[in-house]
């Protein structure tokens, strides 16, 4: 497929079509899946070529057909140069990070952001010669002043999980550029249909494909998208470690990015509807939602997304304590993890991801957050489910609790 054919076609057509190239070849439209693991060659030097030039025909943890198609899919829809394909999105990103920090370099990373990329990266500071400092990314000149001589990249996840913060890449990546440094955003949250991150000028971009991109809670990858320079020593450590996605797994992920742009559009209304319902209840006393004016962030939300993505974080009056009777009042809202499948899920993230931590990112999580997935179910019954559980909060809190503190939606924590 020509690098010129890219600009002519949209998003959602690029996502939908199995074929870009256009040739009217007898083909099938369902990608072929092939799941042999090695390959044969037709002679001894063959086989060194393939082996010596990195052929996707050679042995499965080197790469595969599939995942190739995979790949190629996500550059287009990132307008990136090349791709490529993970097990998992934390494989994506810490093959990423162990890649491009080696011991000695610095990296600057929001402070929050989701909970094992933390993890990792303060895994690569204790006693691994990886020097961390996390800064609230939406400062330029809190991430200015703590640049160095040896910051190798500025790692962006926006809008952050879970409190949704937007910070602005194209400001960051000017500054970063100025200083050689590179500029990782992960942009799962948002997808390829919300935010474009290397058209403002980040240097990679990372997603887990297990969320929107797959879209079905049936299958787990990651991926990164960016310049051939940038993925080299990526695709080398990836190599190393293992972390190729499965063929069968590629082929889910390759169908579930068919219908993204549809799914995307649907679940981007349907969240923003729902924000729109929280933000008029008087139980709801902190409110995230991206393109929702009241957030703290929405002018850089506004400017750099398409789309406010389909994730709500939220907190009540009363605190943790109403937060679980809500969780349990609903019926038709499931209480499970993760984010971006066709059925609404919910969630209180200190539970799952910073209970007990030591040390906890200032500020991250409060303890009564809760965090809404919004899947594909008709908004009048999403609406209905959520309503009658606030009701049911309602009914238990006190006049004291309603009215007796002075608090406000989307308050910069």
């Amino acid at each position: 497929m020509g690098e010129e054919r890219r600009p002519t076609m949209a998003a959602a057509t690029l996502a939908a079509r199995t074929y870009l190239d256009g040739a009217r070849n007898n083909r099938p439209l369902s990608s072929p899946i092939v799941r042999g693991t090695i390959y044969t060659a037709s002679s001894a030097e063959e086989h060194a070529c393939l082996y010596q030039g990195g052929a996707k025909t050679f042995y499965q943890r080197f790469g595969h057909p599939s995942e190739e198609q995979l790949a190629e899919k996500v550059a287009v829809l990132e307008s990136a140069e090349s791709a490529l394909v993970f097990a998992s999105g934390m494989a994506a990103i810490s093959t990423a990070l162990l890649a491009h920090l080696p011991p000695g370099s610095h990296v600057i990373a929001g402070e929050q952001i989701f909970a094992q990329t933390d993890e990792i990266l303060r895994w690569l500071e204790s006693g691994r010669g990886v020097d961390v400092t996390f800064v609230d990314t939406r400062d330029l000149r809190g991430i200015a002043s703590a640049l160095r001589p040896n910051t190798r990249l500025i790692y962006l996840e926006t809008p952050c999980n879970p409190t949704l913060r937007v910070s602005d890449i194209a400001a960051v990546s000017i500054l970063a550029r100025e200083r050689g440094v590179m500029v990782f955003v992960d942009s799962t949250f948002a997808t390829p249909m919300g935010q474009k991150p290397l058209g403002l000028g980040a240097s990679l971009v990372l997603h887990s494909a297990t969320k929107l991109l797959g879209g079905h809670m049936d299958v787990m990858g990651g991926v990164v998208a960016g310049a051939t320079d940038v993925l080299k020593p990526i695709g080398e450590m990836k190599r190393l470690l293992g972390g190729v996605l499965d063929p069968q797994a590629s082929w889910l992920l390759l169908r579930g990015i068919k219908t993204l742009a549809v799914r995307s559009e649907r679940v981007f209304a349907s969240a923003r509807a729902l924000a729109e319902l929280l933000q008029r209840s008087p139980l709801v006393e902190s409110l995230y939602y991206p393109l929702l004016p009241t957030h703290p962030d929405f002018e850089v939300a506004s400017r750099q997304m398409s789309g406010g993505g389909g994730v709500i974080s939220f907190s009540l009056k009363g605190g943790p304590a109403q937060a679980r009777r809500l969780l349990n009042s609903l019926r038709l809202i499931q209480i499970a993890s993760s984010l971006g499948g066709v059925e609404t899920v919910i969630e209180l993230p200190y539970d799952l991801d910073w209970y007990g931590k030591d040390p906890h990112p200032a500020g991250a999580v409060n303890t009564g957050l809760i965090r809404l997935s919004v899947g594909l179910e008709d908004i009048r019954d999403l609406s209905a489910d959520l309503s009658q559980a606030l009701e049911c909060v309602g009914s238990n809190i006190s006049e004291s609790q309603l009215h007796g503190n002075s608090t406000y939606l989307n308050r910069p924590s």
